[in-house]
């Protein structure tokens, strides 16, 4: 898959891109895209709807750098549809915020006007719902497991998450990002006086928030605008759930940003509470947050072995 070799200048090059929203909130729209292989035929196509990262906080579902290079031939090879939305952030919004959004993008997408909106485009290729994948990095991790923990048995037949949030975000501030200072706590305080009442945030390129995302981290404000309660995580959320897709999960076990501890403890959750559940744990020896980010297949073993795996379950 050379042909699809990218870079983040290039990475989304070979797909037709289409965007509108999938809800408004007031004057606010939380926006959706929809990446369609360029040159694919008419007919039903696989479909994966990714969600980005960026800690609940910051991240924009259209960002190059943060979408794996070996995601690119990854769909184009199984020419899928990719749906990728964007959402409301912390600390503007919180928990249950986020979670409704995740809701009503999921009834956009299954509930007939993803296809309306592709038919309005003249697009002849048609999203396949018997062939469904939710993936997602980081945060995106986060949303793509609440997905498959909520919506009905059988919807989603496939999760990729990559080194996903399970539990609220902390950090250790000895390890900032390469050339972050550590912030002060009045970082949090003097962005919160900065917002209007009722302000949306539903987008942020990177590295816009960067340093208030590390702020919320490591003084352990996160939940203080994200909230608390067991459907909030994955990690807690797990402990009454009915099902779960067959997950493959990857993580380096040098992450600073998530610990590799946190998808240890979710997996082991689930296959005690969930003994039928198909997880699959990928750690990837030395390797930190993002590692993959330029990652091509060709060049790991293990990640060919695992996405023919993850194939095999989407696919069926």
């Amino acid at each position: 898959m050379a042909d699809f070799d990218t870079t983040p200048m290039t990475r989304f090059d070979n797909f037709d891109i289409y965007t509108t929203s999938y809800k408004k909130i007031g004057d606010h729209e939380i926006e959706v895209n929809v990446l369609v292989p360029k040159g694919v035929e008419p007919g039903k196509h696989p479909l994966l709807v990714k969600f980005h990262g960026g800690g609940l906080i910051y991240g924009t579902a259209l960002y190059p750098d943060w979408f794996a290079a070996w995601f690119i031939p990854f769909i184009q090879r199984n020419k899928a549809i990719a749906v990728l939305p964007n959402y409301r952030l912390v600390p503007e919004s919180n928990g249950d915020d986020i979670l409704q959004d995740l809701a009503d993008l999921w009834k956009w997408v299954l509930d007939g006007e993803l296809v309306q909106f592709l038919s309005s485009k003249q697009v002849q290729a048609e999203p396949d719902f018997d062939r469904l994948l939710a993936a997602g990095d980081s945060a995106g991790g986060y949303m793509a497991l609440q997905s498959g923990l909520t919506l009905k048995p059988g919807a989603i037949k496939a999760i990729v998450a990559q080194y996903p949030m399970t539990d609220y975000l902390r950090r250790d501030p000895l390890n900032a990002p390469k050339g972050m200072p550590v912030p002060p706590e009045s970082t949090i305080d003097h962005h919160m006086a900065s917002v209007k009442p009722g302000t949306l945030v539903s987008s942020a390129r990177p590295p816009e928030r960067a340093v208030l995302s590390f702020a919320l981290a490591i003084y352990g404000r996160y939940v203080e605008f994200f909230g608390q309660g067991p459907h909030l995580w994955p990690m807690s959320a797990v402990e009454k759930a009915t099902h779960l897709p067959p997950t493959y999960i990857v993580h380096g076990d040098s992450d600073t940003a998530v610990s590799v501890n946190d998808s240890i403890a979710f997996v082991d959750k689930a296959k005690r509470v969930l003994p039928e559940a198909e997880v699959r744990l990928q750690i990837r020896e030395g390797a930190d947050h993002g590692f993959d980010v330029e990652l091509k297949e060709r060049d790991a073993a293990w990640l060919q072995e695992d996405l023919k795996w993850v194939e095999s379950k989407w696919l069926a």
